[in-house]
């Protein structure tokens, strides 16, 4: 079957008869296209997959998630992929049942599966649990989970042109999390990771993308940056005279259900012996490297897997081409140029806004809800698996970021697209 654009678009569902859609699809979606108001997979003839899953019913949104998630597995097995990485947004009242109906229903089908991440956030609309975004992958050999210290903290897939590998909340191997300062922690965090890495024949030049959920963030970021920036020039990502691909990252208030300062999830990709990979970094015109002002990570990257490109889109906020914040104060204002920074990024890429399979929307404060609410109808992210959670950015004047994955073909060797 030949591929258009717009069948990139999340088209597959897990749903409950007579419930209204959550994620309204275009009119021009594939037939056989279906919405839910439980989960969204993202449906394409490549190796990855998106799956976002929020509550039925928000006033009492845990109640069916056992079922929920036993119906989320039957469709990943009838799209023939397995759990990569997954991570929850929910007040941390909530955390104790959302693990426990997960490992319940794993449990009862005998399914090794990387950890739930669980990260404190607090749903832009009611209830208590914001869902859960989950990245699927598609294999075409071994895979295998990896463990540390007893606990098993990532995933290695073989898809049919690549090797993925991803680690789940890499601080649950730290010994003393929570007790150590948090820059402290971070750097034993990410030499964790680098050493996880290192055991299976991997680097941080293989990392992609990272995510990093940062308990009271404001507080620390600076050394958060800090000491990323001296691990990066450890490990030959930074200061260096070739160019070397960073990861995309999202930096954001999130506290662990597990405690600790700082969580980190990482996805690495390399290729498959005897395939390539096409794999590069985005420059954004209307935003300068983060790398300029000390943050240490790609605004974006993006990787081609067979006829299928996969554009990661770092936590994107209010911040202009010299790296300032702009629209102080103004919530409407930062997230109009924080949207025309991603449709400006994604152009680089081939893509646009409707090309975005997944996102996530950090609010700061509850009162600009309606207004976000509204902007999403406006800029089509009502048809978009976007989980809303109430979040501090990285600096006390930021209202507003996002961030997310777009999926659409790759482009045509010789057809001029980057």
């Amino acid at each position: 079957m030949t591929l258009t654009a717009r069948a990139y678009r999340p088209s597959a569902a897990i749903r409950r008869p007579s419930s209204p859609p959550l994620h309204q699809m275009p009119e021009d979606m594939p037939s056989g296209a279906t919405t839910s108001t439980m989960a969204t997979l993202s449906r394409t003839e490549g190796e990855l997959s998106l799956v976002t899953w929020t509550p039925e019913d928000a006033g009492s949104p845990l109640a069916d998630l056992a079922t929920d998630y036993a119906s989320l597995l039957n469709q990943l097995a009838a799209e023939g992929d397995v759990i990569l990485h997954e991570r929850a947004f929910g007040a941390l009242s909530a955390a104790p049942a959302v693990v426990a109906a997960r490992d319940s229903v794993l449990r009862g089908r005998d399914i090794e599966a990387p950890r739930l991440n669980y990260i404190d956030g607090s749903p832009t609309g009611r209830g208590v649990l914001a869902g859960i975004h989950l990245l699927a992958a598609r294999p075409a050999g071994p895979v295998r989970v990896l463990e540390r210290n007893g606990q098993v903290i990532g995933r290695i897939v073989t898809t049919e042109n690549a090797e993925m590998l991803a680690l789940s909340d890499v601080a649950s191997t730290v010994a003393g999390r929570g007790t150590l300062p948090p820059a402290a922690e971070t750097e034993a965090v990410l030499a964790s990771a680098e050493e996880v890495l290192a055991n299976e024949g991997w680097s941080f030049h293989d990392v992609i993308r990272t995510w990093f959920y940062l308990r009271d963030i404001l507080a620390w970021y600076d050394d958060f940056n800090r000491v990323r920036n001296v691990a990066f020039r450890r490990m030959g990502l930074l200061g260096v005279d070739r160019p070397v691909l960073i990861p995309a990252s999202t930096g954001i208030e999130g506290e662990n259900a597990r405690g600790g300062y700082c969580t980190l999830d990482l996805l690495a990709v390399r290729s498959r012996e005897g395939r390539t990979l096409n794999r590069g970094q985005l420059e954004n015109r209307r935003q300068n490297e983060a790398t300029e002002y000390g943050s240490a990570f790609a605004r974006g990257t993006y990787l081609d897997l067979g006829a299928t490109r996969y554009v990661f889109v770092s936590g994107t906020a209010s911040i202009d081409d010299h790296g300032g914040s702009v629209h102080d104060g103004n919530f409407e204002a930062q997230t109009v140029h924080t949207l025309d920074a991603i449709a400006a990024l994604l152009e680089g890429a081939g893509a646009d806004l409707s090309d975005f399979s997944q996102a996530t929307a950090f609010v700061k404060n509850s009162e600009d809800v309606p207004t976000w609410n509204r902007m999403a109808e406006d800029f089509g992210f009502a048809s978009i698996p976007t989980l809303g959670v109430l979040a501090d950015v990285c600096r006390p004047e930021l209202l507003f970021e996002l961030d997310g994955t777009a999926i659409l073909p790759a482009p045509v060797p010789g057809a001029g697209r980057s």
